[in-house]
C-alpha cells in the first residue's frame, strides 16, 4: 500500500516551466525557418553581385601584375554573366538592368565587352551600372591605375 505526504498529492500532467520551454523552442524554430524560406531582397542580390564582381576585377588586376601579362574579364549583357582567368564565371542578377561603355577595341559585340588589364597595374578602363528596383550599383576601372571603385546606393 502507497502512503502518500500529508496535504500533498501527486497529480500527472507538465509543469508551467516545462510548457513554456516547449512554446519557446516552437518559437525559435517557426522564426528560423521563415528567414530560410523567405527569398533574398533585391537589394541585396544586386549588392553581393556587385561585390563580387568588383572582388573579381581587383583579382584580375592582381595576376596580370604577378604574371606579367594581360588578364581580361568578359562581361556578356545578354546572359548577365562574366567570365575571367581567375575562378568561376559570375552572375549578374537576372532582373538587374545593365549598361558596360568600355572602350572601343574591347566592345566585342553590341551585347558584350571586355576589361583588360595590363601587367603595369593599368587598363583598358570601364564604366558599369546596375540597376534594380531596390538599389544601383556604379562600378568603375580607371584606365590609368586599373583600380576598380564600386558603389551601391
Amino acid at each position: 500500500m502507497r502512503r502518500l505526504r500529508k496535504g500533498r498529492e501527486r497529480r500527472a500532467g507538465f509543469t508551467l516551466l516545462e510548457s513554456l520551454v516547449v512554446i519557446a523552442l516552437i518559437a525559435l524554430g517557426a522564426s528560423v525557418a521563415s528567414q530560410l524560406l523567405r527569398p533574398r531582397s533585391g537589394r541585396l542580390r544586386l549588392e553581393t553581385s556587385a561585390q563580387r564582381f568588383c572582388e573579381t576585377l581587383r583579382a584580375s588586376r592582381a595576376r596580370a601584375i604577378a604574371t606579367n601579362s594581360d588578364a581580361s574579364i568578359v562581361v556578356d549583357l545578354s546572359s548577365k554573366t562574366y567570365t575571367s582567368p581567375i575562378g568561376p564565371p559570375g552572375k549578374f542578377p537576372a532582373e538587374a538592368l545593365i549598361t558596360l561603355e568600355v572602350a572601343n577595341t574591347q566592345q566585342l559585340t553590341t551585347r558584350s565587352g571586355a576589361i583588360t588589364f595590363f601587367p603595369d597595374g593599368g587598363s583598358t578602363g570601364a564604366d558599369m551600372t546596375l540597376q534594380t528596383p531596390e538599389a544601383r550599383a556604379r562600378i568603375g576601372v580607371n584606365w590609368l591605375t586599373g583600380s576598380a571603385k564600386c558603389e551601391i546606393s
